[in-house]
């Protein structure tokens, strides 16, 4: 069994539908109530016996005005000439005390016309609601002698602002507030899909970076590859002419792919990139001492190296110490914005066989930190970029109150290649 999706407007049309019946069954009770209470000895006796063709007359007016409310969510013009013209006519042919209950239906209807209808038609409706209702009022109290026409217009008036305007003014609060909620939903919203923009914009832009490392590692391997070729082919003797000519194909092969390469490559390029040997970790001394110079305040970076005076980049491949410049790159931008004038040190722990750990720690920051509306999304970065590379990013406040991203960056056995030549410089 399939359920049909809610339509536009249901809601609102099966709140009116109960609204109306409601109001039917409270005048009912009404009607049937106050004739015997208000039969007693030196009553008026304006107020018509259950049955009599008076009160008969109210209970269909009432009737006709509670089914106008329960269709006011859809026809709200005719509904509003229903329920004026049933309490006019309900005035000028039974007059007297009962007509008051024709109040019960004109305030639905009037809170309901308010509700679900737009700003224009609201006051259109509420106008001529309250004409109505003033003008029924006026004719009954003139009809059943109960006052003048100028005291009857005043009593129609008073009518009207209470049985009009204070459910207007209830139903103005519920608008108001139902849009507030709009607004705040659309805003969430908007915030949400701004969001997301930002998030895919970096990612994409960590790619695109990762696509340019990428390039400078191929360039790096196959540059090797054409240096070793180079080499096989002058050791061949003069005799091995075809060995020879493979080796030749080689090379040429090689630096084909690095041409190709470099040009489509080159595509994602936004800016000149530096050479891969300044995005070393042996680069990194000359990158704090960069940063120690635009610095404007605080105190220096400091930098540890573990052994004492080794190669931080030994064993670990060219791609991987690209990943780790630009994270102490990433790290000490991050202090500069967070932690303003705090000071900054970098470790480079070489003591582990198989991996290499650096380590960016900022101290807690001298004064107040303003808040930045800008929001980073470094910490993607440095996440993929260590995933690409098989290592692993951790980060995260000190017991002193600063902040701590540790790399860990793994080491690869020396290749053939560099066995071979002692290192290809890029």
């Amino acid at each position: 069994m399939t359920t049909s999706p809610s339509t536009p407007g249901r809601e609102p049309r099966n709140g009116a539908v109960v609204a109306g019946i409601c109001c039917l069954a409270l005048a009912l009770a009404i009607l049937l109530a106050v004739p015997p209470v208000a039969d007693v000895p030196g009553g008026s006796g304006t107020v018509p016996a259950v049955g009599s063709a008076a009160w008969c007359a109210v209970l269909v007016a009432v009737a006709v005005q509670s089914a106008a409310a329960a269709t006011s969510t859809r026809t709200p013009r005719t509904a509003v000439a229903l329920v004026v013209l049933a309490a006019i006519t309900l005035a000028g042919v039974a007059p007297g005390d009962l007509v008051s209950v024709t109040a019960v239906p004109e305030i639905a209807a009037a809170h309901l016309l308010a509700v679900t209808t737009g700003h224009r038609l609201r006051n259109q409706t509420a106008a001529a609601l309250f004409a109505g209702v003033t003008a029924a009022t006026a004719v009954n109290a003139v009809r059943s002698g109960a006052a003048g026409p100028l005291v009857a217009l005043g009593l129609g008036v008073g009518q009207g602002l209470i049985v009009v305007g204070v459910p207007l003014l209830i139903a103005l609060v519920v608008v108001g507030r139902r849009e507030v909620r709009a607004a705040h939903a659309r805003e969430i919203a908007a915030l949400t899909g701004e969001r997301e923009a930002l998030v895919a914009s970096a990612v994409v832009a960590e790619r695109v970076a990762l696509a340019r490392d990428l390039h400078d590692i191929a360039a790096h391997h196959l540059s090797g590859i054409a240096v070793l070729a180079a080499a096989l082919e002058r050791q061949l003797d003069e005799r091995s002419a075809a060995a020879r000519e493979s080796a030749h194909d080689i090379r040429a092969q090689s630096m084909a792919v690095l041409g190709d390469l470099r040009r489509m490559v080159g595509l994602l390029r936004d800016d000149d990139m530096a050479p891969l040997a300044e995005r070393s970790l042996r680069a990194i001394p000359d990158l704090l001492a960069a940063r120690c110079t635009g610095r404007t305040g605080g105190h220096g970076i400091g930098l540890t190296v573990r052994p004492d005076g080794a190669d931080p980049g030994a064993g670990v491949s060219a791609l991987a110490q690209v990943v780790g410049y630009h994270m102490v790159q990433e790290a000490l931008a991050n202090a500069s914005l967070h932690a303003p004038g705090a000071r900054c040190s970098v470790t480079l722990d070489g003591t582990g066989d198989d991996r290499v750990a650096i380590t960016v720690r900022n101290d807690r920051p001298p004064g107040s930190v303003p808040a930045s509306e800008r929001e980073g999304f470094g910490l993607i970065g440095m996440s993929e970029r260590a995933a690409l590379v098989g290592g692993s990013v951790d980060y995260g406040p000190t017991p002193g109150g600063g902040w701590q991203v540790l790399l860990v960056l793994p080491r690869e056995l020396p290749s053939r290649q560099q066995r071979l030549t002692g290192g290809v410089k890029p």
